[in-house]
């Protein structure tokens, strides 16, 4: 009798998981995550993180900056390795640049992780079809502001069943930017936070935040190599719900994320603003 009732109480909470509809649970997140309003009133954005991961066999703990505004700057600039210095990207909604420090090698092989020595920096200017593919990371709207207010911005989201995520019940939501790229977000059916978010080839490189710099340095990824992101845990930050520990995997790397602060309509240094 026990399981029965267990069994019936598991596709009660299978049906209730499934009854939502795409809108509903986009709406839900957004409430979530402080309001849709709250959320594109965010001009300003930064984020101070640490990255902990294994490079070469050796732990190492990375600074990482995460600065936008609004429609008009991204930029990730990811602090020094192995006697490099700061590495970033930087996008406007006309132009990009990747900057790359001077690279030194490592145990022979002439560059780190198969990368050529360079002893100058290297500043190379984004492609206008590149440019073009990114104007998702001018979206100021929480941690995944292009969940918010999708279909306005010409994204398209598909259900795509349910999941569990560490035993967490989440539903699939497909998103397909107006660009054609596409990113799986998975939402707590309880909290409507994301849980997760999972993407392929160059998307999941993007997702690192490390694939700009990849690529300058030559290297590529198959179509079906993934990439996810994980969020352990959310803080509020002037009531938007932002994550402050997440796990990111990159095949069969990973990596502990930890946003250490998060600054919301504070204003931005005007280095940010420049390569040099």
């Amino acid at each position: 009798m026990k399981k029965i009732f267990a069994g019936l109480f598991l596709l009660l909470g299978v049906l209730q998981v499934r009854s939502q509809t795409v809108e509903e649970i986009l709406t839900k997140y957004e409430a979530a995550a402080g309001g849709r309003e709250k959320l594109e009133a965010i001009r300003y954005l930064e984020v101070l993180s640490n990255v902990k991961l294994g490079v070469m066999g050796q732990n190492i703990e990375l600074p990482l900056t995460l600065v936008r505004e609004k429609g008009k700057l991204f930029r990730r600039q990811v602090g020094g390795i192995m006697g490099m210095g700061d590495s970033f990207t930087m996008l406007t909604d006309t132009s990009g640049v990747i900057y790359v420090p001077p690279v030194r090698g490592f145990g022979g092989r002439g560059g780190f992780d198969g990368m050529q020595q360079n002893n100058e920096p290297t500043i190379t200017r984004m492609k206008p079809e590149e440019v073009s593919a990114q104007q998702y990371e001018l979206d100021c709207a929480g941690a995944f502001g292009e969940l918010v207010n999708y279909a306005a911005k010409g994204h398209t989201a598909e259900l795509s069943g349910t999941a569990k995520v560490n035993k967490v019940a989440c539903y699939k939501v497909k998103l397909i930017l107006k660009t054609g790229q596409t990113v799986m977000y998975y939402i707590d059916s309880q909290t409507f936070l994301v849980k997760q978010v999972e993407a392929t080839g160059d998307m999941a490189l993007n997702l690192t935040g490390f694939g700009p710099m990849m690529k300058a340095f030559g290297s590529r990824v198959g179509k079906d190599t993934r990439a996810s992101l994980q969020v352990k845990e959310y803080k509020e930050f002037k009531g938007i719900q932002y994550p402050v520990k997440a796990i990111l995997s990159f095949g069969p790397v990973e990596s502990e994320l930890e946003n250490v602060t998060v600054n919301i309509n504070e204003g931005l240094e005007e280095k940010w603003y420049h390569v040099k």
